[in-house]
């Protein structure tokens, strides 16, 4: 599974609804009713920007009568029709939607609900369901989080199992105590007399509908009698409140991929129906992958929400609304040489905020209206990005791109508020700069310079921290390098795309045919029910792993089973993952006009400090199979040029080396000897020139195992060999390089004394999972101790090396170009007559970006396209 991928799914007819009951009353000349549209919206802007899902796909009820209709005349009978100026609001949405490139999935027969429930079960990679019900709650599992608006479109609270049981319910319960206690807003009566108290005190009892009639007589008086006289009823209101997770929709994974970015055809629409320029709120999300939210319960969300109450900071200061031209040249004339200056790109609004206030330019985006057009805005803005100023941003980056669809260049000096507050503490997740500044303790609804003071107080924490050297001379700096890559992109070779694609599909339709005979039947092969069904029922394998919505058919289960079928599910899964993500997926986040891909690199993700890449993620190509490294045969140079490659050798464990000062492991370094060789020949006590390939292999497993806290049973699992034995290769390693074992132990005692550990360069990372209650927790907490040092140094030898890398290439006017890093290696489009400087100067530069007790050495090479470059 990609660890970046994730589904969106939307409840759309019940968050229309949600949305336009919460907004007052829209509309335009047309005579069109438009606030359910804008609010709906509004909701998916947010989500997109604060969820960066890989999938979107909106649900839709259908008019026509469901199966549940046929089972009871009553189903919803009393629910009201939707009122007129909302129904004509539902084809204007739908279309939008289309236009924006998502997915409309709606079906007679059956409830929006089912097809939810049916996605949310048939991938098997983490799903957020939105909607404005609760019926949803019975899909929460591990994979599905659902986001539950109580109250108009933003008061959401997000139901995981361990959220859902502080309710007190089990997912399955919410099925249960609607056939109990019905549920009047569909017309499920439940049994008549049993309240929500009362349902909820017979499944905190007997767990189940079916343990509530297993110990009816212990059940006293008129309940009793009630239960007794309805259990009909209740068992067809559990029916009619049950989700259908088996619908039959026509859906696969690669039906809803969502590009970020609006079509132009959307972009049109929305101006028609006089959104302004809702269109920025899309065009503007800020990707994340690596951090999944963390879903706080509503209780702490309470108590975060008092201790605010009374600690919250509000700044006053002047705020002043520019609307005319004449107006605005006034104010930049009047800002001095060296002021410190915030500015930010709101919709339709430009902020621009000076310790003395702050300005709020009103624009118009493109449109012929009387004030201020954003172009005429920013070319009177222009003079306040040049050196002459000290310019703040919430996201400097965004804010380059911004200011280059127009023609301005940023100019040093910056600062980046985000980026400050990740490198104080880079485990909390940023959503927003309204969440960041309640972090700190500000209004973040007060006036907009706020955020200055935000950044003095800021600045004063990357000082106390020692971090000024880490802010101000790599990762600021690398704000340019990452925005240069960007605009640069990656070129694609269509006809290695179409060939492989076409490649893959032939297979893909040979490996079905052949998983349908082999299993004598024809079923849906994505559907988790209906596959176990397939193996455990029909075919009738030997299962041992259980969910609680059924048998298990993951990777693991899969590897257990012997029959010739699996094989070609394996496969199928494989290739249908590559093809859905790395094919149709590149197709579409390409530039049709450049014909390259513009990845976009975080800087402020991950706990380790490591760069990570989204739209599309270039950083998780799987190179260990052949079909990865075949996709690599599409990333290709510009027009008459090469690729040239070039990769840290064996970084960490030469980091390892350097930290630990283990006098084996250096030496070894020093000699520049086969690493892997030598700890084989020292755990396999045999010569180094008796070493087998197989036990190469096994030392190789140990040594990187051992970086990450590697166990015996994870050992065994990698390497092949029993638990015994890789507990011995294990034993023998500490043997040979001890003051590895005293380095690693040394870390998770000062993470735990102190509670962070810091990089060669300073970079902190916290680590509070050492003191939680949960054993494996801990656990992680301490192998992420033991690794810190070595995975957070190395990017910041990686990015110390771009930026040595960067310059260079700008000092010597080389037309080259710095397009891509992936773990420790740095990718660079080269014109032909370029390629021997360039190769010489990546290697000096990464070589030579840190000294160790160690030699770094790198590999370069070139080629025509990324695979033959490595």
């Amino acid at each position: 599974m990609n660890n970046s991928e994730k589904i969106l799914l939307l409840d759309s007819n019940s968050l229309i609804n949600r949305a336009f009951h919460a907004l007052p009353p829209l509309m335009i000349k047309d005579g069109l009713y438009t606030n359910a549209v804008y609010g709906y919206l509004t909701m998916l802007a947010k989500l997109l920007h604060e969820e960066n899902p890989t999938h979107v796909c909106a649900v839709f009820d259908c008019r026509a009568k469901t199966f549940r209709h046929f089972m009871s005349d009553s189903y919803k009978a009393t629910r009201k029709p939707m009122p007129e100026e909302l129904a004509m609001q539902v084809p204007i949405l739908q279309e939008l939607l289309k236009k924006m490139g998502i997915k409309i999935l709606f079906k007679e027969g059956y409830e929006a609900d089912d097809i939810l429930g049916t996605l949310a079960k048939r991938f098997h990679i983490p799903t957020i369901i939105v909607t404005g019900d609760r019926d949803c709650l019975q899909l929460v599992d591990d994979t599905t989080t659902v986001f539950n608006t109580k109250r108009g479109i933003t008061d959401v609270k997000k139901y995981t199992p361990e959220v859902l049981a502080e309710e007190g319910f089990t997912p399955q319960q919410i099925i249960e105590y609607k056939g109990l206690a019905g549920d009047s807003s569909d017309n499920i009566s439940g049994c008549p007399g049993v309240g929500e108290k009362t349902a909820k005190d017979l499944l905190a009892k007997y767990i189940s509908i079916d343990g509530v009639y297993d110990h009816i007589d212990e059940i006293p008086g008129k309940l009793k009698e009630k239960l007794v006289t309805n259990k009909d009823t209740v068992y067809l209101s559990k029916k009619l409140a049950t989700i259908d997770i088996n619908a039959d929709i026509p859906c696969e994974l690669g039906d809803i991929i969502y590009n970020f970015g609006l079509s132009e055809d959307a972009k049109e629409m929305m101006r028609y129906l006089q959104f302004k320029n809702i269109a920025e709120k899309f065009d503007s999300n800020v990707k994340n992958e690596e951090n999944a939210p963390v879903f706080p319960t509503e209780k702490q969300e309470n108590e975060e929400d008092q201790t605010q109450s009374f600690a919250l900071k509000k700044i006053e200061g002047k705020t002043e609304k520019i609307d005319t031209i004449e107006q605005l040249k006034n104010i930049v004339a009047t800002i001095q040489d060296n002021a410190i200056v915030y500015t930010s790109f709101k919709d339709d609004t430009i902020v621009v905020s000076l310790q003395e206030g702050t300005y709020l330019v009103k624009t118009e985006y493109g449109l012929l209206f009387e004030g201020i057009g954003f172009n005429d805005a920013l070319d009177i803005l222009a003079p306040l990005f040049s050196s002459k100023y000290n310019n703040i941003f919430f996201d400097a980056k965004s804010a380059m791109h911004t200011l280059s669809e127009y023609g301005i260049v940023l100019e040093k000096p910056y600062e980046d508020v985000l980026l400050m507050a990740y490198l104080i503490n880079n485990t909390k997740v940023i959503k927003s700069r309204e969440q960041l500044l309640e972090d700190y303790g500000y209004d973040s609804l007060g006036n907009e310079n706020t955020i200055l003071f935000l950044y003095k107080d800021l600045k004063e924490k990357i000082e106390e921290k020692g971090l000024h050297s880490l802010y101000y001379d790599i990762e600021l700096p690398l704000i340019e390098v990452l925005f240069s890559m960007e605009k640069t992109g990656f070129t694609v070779d269509m006809n290695v795309l179409n060939a492989l694609n076409e490649k893959y599909s032939q297979e893909i339709d040979s490996l079905i045919e052949n998983i349908y005979e082999k299993a004598g039947t024809r079923f849906n092969i994505n559907s988790t029910k209906q596959l176990a069904k397939v193996l455990f029922e029909d075919l009738g394998l030997q299962h041992s792993k259980k969910t609680k919505t059924g048998y298990s058919v993951d990777a693991d289960t899969l590897e257990e089973l012997d029959h010739p079928i699996v094989a070609d599910i394996i496969r199928y899964r494989e290739l249908t993952k590559l093809k859905s993500t790395y094919l149709d997926g590149m197709k579409n986040v390409m530039n049709p006009i450049t014909g390259k891909v513009h990845s976009c690199f975080n800087q402020c993700i991950t706990a380790t400090g490591r760069l990570s890449s989204t739209e599309p993620n270039l950083q998780n190509i799987p190179v260990r199979r052949a079909e990865g490294r075949e996709i690599r045969k599409m990333f290709v140079p510009a027009k008459g040029g090469k690729l040239v490659t070039a990769d840290y050798s064996q970084i960490e464990l030469r980091l390892l080396a350097h930290f630990s000062g283990d006098p084996n492991l250096i030496q070894s370094y020093k000699e520049n000897g086969d690493i892997h060789a030598l700890t084989a020949s020292k755990i396999f006590n045999v010569p180094i020139d008796m070493v087998t390939p197989e036990m190469r292999s096994s030392a190789k497993a140990v040594n990187f195992g051992i970086i990450y806290g590697i166990s015996g049973f994870g050992l065994a699992k990698n390497a092949n060999v029993t638990r015994f034995q890789a507990k011995q290769f294990i034993d023998q390693y500490f043997a040979t390089y001890p003051k590895v074992k005293d380095y690693m132990n040394e870390n998770v005692k000062k993470a735990k004394e102190q509670g962070y550990l810091t990089t060669l360069c300073g970079r902190i990372r916290y680590f509070p999972e050492l003191t939680s209650s949960k054993f494996n927790i801990r656990a992680f907490g301490e192998r992420a101790a033991m690794n810190m040092p070595l995975q957070g140094t190395a990017s910041d030898i990686i990015k110390i090396a771009m930026l040595r890398v960067y310059r260079e290439l700008k000092e010597k006017n080389l037309k080259a170009k710095l397009i891509l890093q992936v773990h420790d290696e740095l990718i660079v489009d080269c014109p032909l007559d370029e390629v021997d400087t360039v190769k010489q100067l990546l290697q000096e530069n990464m070589e030579n970006a840190v000294q160790l007790t160690v030699p770094l050495i790198v590999n370069v090479a070139s080629g025509n396209n990324w695979y033959e470059s490595k």
